[in-house]
């Protein structure tokens, strides 16, 4: 699968709520100046024109809350690309709580096109357990506003969904307000630090729960009648994982740090967003030197060689997982040379996918390889169209295609 050259810049780690599971352990507060923007556009639209031109490179703004770095960095951004791209294909993602969206900032989304994706767990009172301003304020109502002020620019907007122990009992809820409010969206689990290590033993699941929700909701979306269906990113990329035989998302490929890494407001490169503000990770500085310095940076040569956790060398689903996600692992364990901390949620759910795929498509042929040499990518196994009905192959964006998968959303 062709990933895209991605850098997650964080323009302020600041954040106008105050979440029960943030991750964010970074406690500085600047807001990116200026002149390291220029650098962070520049240097990262030059790495990508060296190396390979047709290569898409993709902005996503995140943070803290990024929109606290105010609309007029956002022109300069545009501007800045503007002058650098010279025909280079780009794009900005912005991930956003959309407390802050008015219609000036959903005309300049629109106009710009910015991809937009909004963090909301559900319906108010879902959400508002762990999303709030404060202890008594919960966000749902202004985030909701938000949305709505999006949607009547007219922008096709998705949406982050974080699973806890609290959220756990309301899974159908959580799917009935997604179809109701037809929002797009991806769903993921609460990260062990920041904010939620404090609140982890009420709201973190533990390495096995995490299948249970997950393949309730996936069950509610393969189900669903051509009316109630919405994407679901992480749905669609693990079923066209087993389905292709390669991964499909950056938390499962062999070495996601080639082709992505996050920049903090300060010019700091890390190999991850979620590990921005860790000392012990960077890579460097974007206004000292250039990207590709930064990814031949010792601690980048480490974390694009992640050693193969032998728990994951046997194991069937590892040409598609890779171990999962090497954040969490560190996350968690202290170490990325090991498997996710959700790595038995991880296999239950591709089980599962491929037991769903097997009952609608009894002639359907998922066999993997019983050793994977870990030394090689898998081969990936091409989709063939006639072992997989219309209505999968609708909701993976499978149509027409028999050889050859189509491009993610």
């Amino acid at each position: 699968m062709a990933i895209n050259f991605t850098n997650v810049v964080k323009p302020t780690h600041l954040c106008n709520l105050s979440c029960a599971y943030c991750y964010n352990e970074d406690t500085r507060a600047p807001v990116m100046e200026r002149s390291t923007l220029v650098n962070v556009i520049r240097k990262t639209l030059d790495h990508a024109r060296d190396n390979n031109p047709s290569w898409h490179v993709d902005f996503i703004w995140h943070g803290g809350e990024p929109m606290l770095a105010k609309m007029n960095f956002y022109r300069d951004v545009i501007e800045i690309q503007s002058a650098h791209s010279y025909g280079l294909n780009f794009s900005n993602s912005i991930q956003t709580n959309a407390t802050l969206v008015n219609p000036e900032w959903a005309k300049f989304f629109k106009e710009n096109q910015f991809r937009v994706s909004v963090s909301i767990d559900g319906p108010k009172h879902v959400n508002d357990s762990a999303r709030k301003y404060s202890p008594s304020r919960g966000s749902f109502d202004a985030v909701m506003r938000g949305i709505r002020l999006l949607k009547d620019e007219g922008l096709q907007i998705g949406v982050c969904v974080v699973i806890t122990k609290e959220t756990f009992q309301h899974i159908d809820e959580i799917w009935d307000f997604l179809v109701s409010e037809r929002l797009p969206f991806n769903v993921i689990p609460l990260t062990r630090s920041g904010d939620a290590l404090a609140n982890y033993e009420d709201l973190g699941l533990g390495a096995d729960d995490y299948a249970e929700p997950w393949i309730k909701l996936f069950d509610r979306w393969i189900d669903a009648d051509k009316k109630d269906y919405i994407y679901c990113s992480d749905f669609v990329f693990k079923t066209r994982a087993i389905l292709s035989g390669t991964p499909q998302d950056c938390i499962a490929q062999k070495i996601c740090s080639f082709s992505h890494f996050s920049t903090d407001p300060d010019g700091y490169v890390y190999p991850c967003a979620t590990l921005s503000g860790s000392p012990e990770w960077r890579y460097g500085n974007i206004n000292e030197i250039s990207v590709a310095s930064l990814l031949a940076s010792p601690r980048a040569v480490e974390s694009q060689n992640r050693q193969v956790d032998p728990h994951c060398v046997k194991c069937k689903w590892q040409h598609v997982c890779h171990g999962g996600c090497m954040q969490r692992a560190y996350k968690y364990f202290g170490t990325h040379n090991t498997r996710d901390y959700y790595c038995p949620s991880l296999y239950k759910i591709y089980e599962h996918i491929e037991a769903r795929l097997r009952t609608a498509h009894p002639s359907f042929d998922a066999a993997l390889p019983k050793k994977v040499d870990t030394r090689e990518p898998a081969p990936e196994r091409p989709i063939v169209s006639k072992e997989i009905s219309h209505k999968v192959r609708s909701r993976l964006g499978l149509l027409g295609a028999t050889n050859q998968m189509k491009k993610g959303n």
